[in-house]
């Protein structure tokens, strides 16, 4: 997991190819807050956004997902969230990996990062991740762009 913001992007591009794309297509982009909610292609299925708005939510203990294709740049464009995150080896499966639409869900317990406004989150396919969460028990809106990037 690699937390920061994009005035530190690049130190991240020697990571992956796509993940370079992703970070330059969220630090070049002046306009991310009028992005319509849906899909974006950025290259193809190699990189592509999912502009997303929803409220905030309690925590689940059985809703912790993971991918195993791509790597998630989570960006929040607007609010704040806390994002839940464990190791792979720590959490139990609830489902079996499902390649259409890249995603594995477990149950289990982990530690909560805040996540607010301008500021990413790189999660690999060995993090286990919860984002959308309240921060202290306060639901609030949230825009966020999630960059899938091919492993």
């Amino acid at each position: 997991m690699i937390f920061d913001t994009l005035e530190n992007s690049e130190f991240y591009h020697s990571l992956n190819p796509h993940i370079e794309t992703g970070l330059k297509f969220l630090k070049e982009n002046p306009n991310l807050g009028e992005l319509p909610v849906g899909r974006l292609d950025i290259d193809g299925e190699n990189v592509f956004a999912l502009v997303q708005e929803y409220d905030t939510k309690p925590f689940d203990i059985d809703m912790w997902e993971a991918h195993k294709a791509y790597y998630d740049i989570q960006f929040i464009v607007e609010g704040e969230e806390i994002i839940r995150v464990s190791r792979i080896e720590n959490m139990i499966p609830n489902t079996p990996y499902h390649k259409i639409g890249d995603y594995w869900l477990f149950s289990g317990e982990g530690d909560g990062l805040k996540v607010k406004k301008d500021q990413f989150v790189i999660f690999s396919p060995h993090d286990v991740h919860q984002p959308g969460l309240l921060i202290k028990d306060k639901t609030q809106p949230i825009k966020k762009i999630v960059v899938k990037a091919l492993v």
